[in-house]
């Protein structure tokens, strides 16, 4: 399991909610929720690339303080990507929170 899938269930997520976030677009979660796991895949793989109907969405279903809360908190899970590229990640699982 990931270090955020281990945060996700210290939150109170269960394995049945971390599968519909791997299939969101597919899930039935809120629109909201929707919104805000497109804003984190676009920050991820491309953010210059969002296109305008993600903007769209993530500003019709969240406000500008959970935009960049969003933001800041996958930020800080993302963190240790060049960690692990290098291949010098931690041997021990050691979550993130805010």
């Amino acid at each position: 399991m990931s270090a955020r899938g281990a945060v996700a269930q210290q939150q109170g997520a269960d394995e049945e909610l971390l599968g519909k976030v791997d299939d969101y677009e597919r899930s039935d979660l809120s629109p909201t929720q929707v919104a805000a796991l497109r804003l984190a895949d676009a920050y991820l793989t491309a953010p210059a690339a969002m296109t305008d109907a993600v903007r769209e969405d993530v500003a019709s279903q969240l406000s500008a303080v959970q935009v960049v809360e969003i933001v800041l908190k996958v930020m800080g899970f993302s963190s240790d990507k060049a960690m692990v590229a290098l291949g010098i990640d931690f041997d021990e699982e050691r979550p993130f929170t805010m």
